[in-house]
């Protein structure tokens, strides 16, 4: 009668919630104003939006510069991003950290869902890798990082 009780392995809602709370996202432009963040604030992703804080036509390196200065992990589409020297220079001077969407002609609703479904191994990532640093996120939800 002494048998071990076996610990469920699926996280409670409030580690869930403590894993989301934990990193703050900065959307680039090309995601948008709504759909994406809304869905995301809405399952208790701390997010924030490049209107809210630089004008529209901003360069790069100067969202670049914020989210290092403020800890942040910035998730834009531009996959080309880490090819261009400015943008690569200001990601390692302010020891930024980008993930890249590498999902061709998704929808609002399908990148946030995948920002969803890949949470808990963006979390990892980022707890693991030293800023700064560019990653992709495919489909399938993995996460992989690319040399800068």
């Amino acid at each position: 009668m002494n048998a071990k009780k076996r610990k469920s392995r699926k996280q409670s809602a409030a580690n869930c919630k403590r894993l989301l709370e934990e990193i703050a996202f900065y959307l680039d432009r090309n995601l948008g104003k709504h759909i994406i963040a809304d869905t995301l604030r809405y399952s208790g992703v701390e997010v924030e939006i490049h209107d809210d804080h630089l004008p529209i036509n901003a360069p790069d390196e100067h969202w670049i510069e914020l989210v290092g200065q403020r800890n942040w992990i910035a998730i834009t589409k531009d996959k080309n991003i880490r090819y261009r020297t400015a943008e690569i220079e200001a990601i390692k001077k302010y020891n930024a950290r980008v993930i890249v969407i590498r999902a061709n002609n998704a929808t609002g609703s399908e990148i946030a869902e995948l920002i969803l479904k890949s949470m808990k191994r963006i979390r990892r990532f980022a707890k693991k890798t030293k800023p700064p640093f560019i990653a992709g996120i495919d489909r399938s939800g993995r996460v992989k990082s690319y040399h800068i």
